[in-house]
């Protein structure tokens, strides 16, 4: 179940929870880490499906709370979460509802294959 808190948002990961949290930084980091990405090319990818994006986004997410934090382990939580939820949805959810948080791009209705909204 995902519940919100004011800069975050909690995920289940199985039997455990994380905090997904992108700052301005994190995402400049997390854009550089796939390629050079802009957030709007992330946000297709992700809704997409790509497996290296949706692995990186859980990762630099949760750094803030995990600063070591591998891929496999991620990959571990990513697992967790499909086998207590069925799949990716919620997760996926969590994301757009983190990224929306920066304030720099809407990604309601990313998720599901939406077209992101620019901040008004």
């Amino acid at each position: 179940m995902m519940t919100t808190g004011i800069d975050y948002v909690e995920v289940s990961f199985g039997d455990k929870t994380g905090r997904l949290r992108y700052g301005v930084a994190v995402l400049r980091d997390l854009c550089l880490a796939l390629g050079g990405l802009t957030l709007i090319e992330l946000l297709t990818r992700l809704a997409g499906l790509d497996p290296n994006v949706l692995l990186q986004s859980v990762r630099y997410g949760l750094l803030h709370e995990r600063p070591r934090l591998t891929i496999g382990q991620t990959a571990e939580l990513i697992e967790a979460h499909i086998q207590a939820h069925g799949d990716a949805r919620k997760l996926l959810e969590a994301i757009s509802e983190a990224l929306d948080r920066t304030g720099l791009v809407s990604a309601q209705g990313k998720a599901d294959g939406g077209s992101p909204n620019p901040p008004e």
